[in-house]
Formats: structure tokens, C-alpha cells, sequence
């Protein structure tokens, strides 16, 4: 409010008050000191505004006075405002002197070495005692920018991302295919695979860019779908889920304890060639705690295996990832199959 008041008493004191208008007591320059109808007062006051302000008199966008805030800008009197500060459009000083009325437009500056800047730029005109424009006061306010301009920001990067990572994973296909160790194969498999999952679960995030939380029983239902295409062997991926929400950054590491879980089910509780069924839940737990579940009736996990100690890479991954969701992670196991447990705390 400060900088509008300063605005009008300059109008008045550049152009004249209106008739009739009541004058402030202790105004009077004549009473002693300057008033707050003196023009220099007034721009001295205007320097001193957080907001850019500037003044453009008569015809074109010739600034006839930039305050601090303008000139740390690179706005200065004699220079052409438009020019200087490309936020401003002509046309907005041109429709202000044409309708005497204020202009308002919201716009994208030049970039600065933080990047781009949005303004709330305003113009408003200075009229005389017969109501014809004789000049415009120019503002602008930084604001953040706009929530599309956000949205396709952030839709840019995330489609680039999402191109980086299709594009690893053709070079490690490519780098299997051209491979004759069969270990080494298999671990570009492996990793090709884990690539793929991360492909897929950021692009469950980038059709939710604004979303705090994410549906993850839609998600593990397509998870699984996928996996039970690439597994080995002839294993059916059966999914029990409650819609349950948790925060979009957890989408990845979660999809990935899904997958090493259900792929180490799929090659390690069966016997080889041996078709078998893997249920993956998904639900509340107690105290509102999110429990995923991974259950096989294969031939149970090895003797003396613990999964908090065990050195395979699959499980390491795991570990990690549950640690990183502050989860918890047990096992039962038995000669009829085993469940395995994470527990994530609530959302």
C-alpha cells in the first residue's frame, strides 16, 4: 500500500491535484520544510520503495524516472523501458493512455542467473486537471510463476528424464545381446530389469506431477502385470491391494522391493521348470501401518538364510530401499512356502 500512496500524492504533486481536493494538514510548504506535495520529497520516497517503480511521460516508453529498485533492474531515466525491462509490453503502456485506466499483465522477463522471472507488472495513468493522460507510473512485482508454466516445467524435465532412462536401458540390452558370458548376461539382465522398473514407476509420477501421494494399488496391480510377463518359468502373480496412498517419491523404491521380492519368490521357491502362484498383498496394518506382503508356496527359503544378513544383490537392494522408507522387513518361511513382510509407517 505504501508505494500506491506514494503514487497518487506524486500524480498530484507532478500534475496538479484535483480541484477541490482537501489539502493534508502539515503539508504546507509554506508552514516550513518541504511538503508532501513536493515532487522531490516524493521521488526521494519513491527510491526508497521495495517495488520497482517508474515513470513515463508523454508519448513512446521513455522512462523519465526509475527508482532503486527499477534501477537495480537496469532501468534509468532516458532509456526506453521496454526495452530495458522486457516484461513491460508496449501495447499495455498504449492501452493505458488510450482508456485512461490501469493496465495489469502477468509475464516472464529475461533470465537472470537463478533463471527465468515472472512480474505482476502495472500501469497506471497519470492524469492532469482536464483529465488527460499526461503520464503512467509503471510497477512491477516478482511472483512466483505461474502453476502451468510449473506443470510444464516440470513435465520437460521429467520427459527428458524419462528419455535418459529408455535410452539406458536399449544400451544394456544391446551390451546382453553382444555378450557370450552367460553370468555376464545375466547380470545385464538383471539390470536392464531394474531399469525397466524405474522407467515404469516415474511414469506413474509424471502423470501425477502435483500429487502429494499416489494410489499404489493401481500401481503394484500394473507392476505385477509386468512382472509376471518377464519372469522365469511359468509363474502366476496374483494381487490383493486396498487403495492405499503414499507419497509420490516413494513410488520408486517401492516398485523396486516389489520386484526384487517377487522375481527372488519366482527363481528361488520353485524347482526348476516347476510352474507356481506368488500373492502379493497389499493393505493397512496395525496402528495404520502399510503392510506389503510377498507369499510363495515354494520350498521355503534355505537353512539358516536371514534376510537381514543375507549378501545376495537382490536382497541387498531391499534392505536399502526399505531402510530409506523407514520400513521393516521379516520373514517367515517354512517347507510349504514363505511370506515375506515390509512394513512401511503410516502415510
Amino acid at each position: 500500500m505504501a508505494h500506491i500512496m506514494a503514487v497518487t500524492a506524486f500524480r498530484n504533486a507532478e500534475f496538479g491535484a484535483d480541484p477541490g481536493a482537501e489539502r493534508v494538514v502539515g503539508t504546507d510548504v509554506a508552514a516550513g520544510g518541504a511538503g508532501i506535495d513536493d515532487p522531490a520529497m516524493l521521488r526521494c520516497l519513491l527510491d526508497q520503495t521495495p517495488t520497482p517503480t517508474a515513470l513515463v511521460e508523454g508519448d513512446g516508453d521513455r522512462c523519465a524516472f526509475a527508482n532503486a529498485a527499477f534501477r537495480a533492474l537496469g532501468v534509468v531515466a532516458g532509456t526506453s523501458l521496454t526495452e530495458r525491462f522486457p516484461a513491460l509490453a508496449a501495447s499495455l503502456l498504449a492501452e493505458a493512455r488510450r482508456t485512461a485506466q490501469p493496465q495489469r499483465h502477468r509475464a516472464a522477463g529475461d533470465r537472470s542467473t537463478e533463471g527465468e522471472r515472472f512480474w505482476d507488472v502495472r500501469v497506471t495513468p497519470m492524469l492532469g486537471v482536464n483529465g488527460v493522460v499526461r503520464g503512467l507510473i509503471v510497477t512491477a512485482e516478482e511472483t512466483p510463476e505461474s502453476v502451468a508454466e510449473h506443470d510444464r516445467r516440470l513435465r520437460d524435465v521429467s520427459h527428458r528424464l524419462k528419455n535418459t532412462l529408455q535410452l539406458v536401458s536399449s544400451l544394456l540390452t544391446l551390451q546382453t545381446l553382444s555378450s557370450k558370458d552367460p553370468e555376464v548376461r545375466r547380470a545385464l539382465q538383471s539390470a536392464g530389469g531394474r531399469v525397466g522398473i524405474v522407467t515404469q514407476a516415474h511414469q506413474r509420477t509424471h502423470g501425477s506431477l502435483r500429487a502429494a501421494t499416489i494410489d499404489m494399488a493401481a500401481h503394484l496391480r500394473e507392476l505385477c502385470q509386468e512382472l509376471e510377463a518377464t519372469l522365469p518359468g511359468t509363474h502366476r502373480v496374483q494381487v490383493t491391494a486396498d487403495a492405499t496412498e503414499m507419497p509420490a517419491e516413494a513410488v520408486i523404491p517401492f516398485s523396486l522391493i516389489v520386484s526384487e521380492l517377487v522375481s527372488n519368490a519366482a527363481r528361488h521357491a520353485f524347482p526348476a521348470g516347476t510352474p507356481g502362484a506368488i500373492d502379493v498383498r497389499l493393505g493397512r496394518g496395525d496402528g495404520g501401518s502399510i503392510r506389503l506382503e510377498v507369499v510363495d508356496r515354494g520350498a521355503g527359503l534355505p537353512p539358516g538364510l536371514d534376510l537381514s544378513r543375507a549378501t545376495t544383490l537382490g536382497l541387498k537392494v531391499v534392505r536399502a530401499f526399505v531402510g530409506q522408507l523407514r520400513g521393516k522387513l521379516t520373514a517367515d518361511s517354512s517347507p510349504y512356502g514363505t511370506r515375506v513382510v515390509v512394513e512401511f509407517p503410516p502415510a
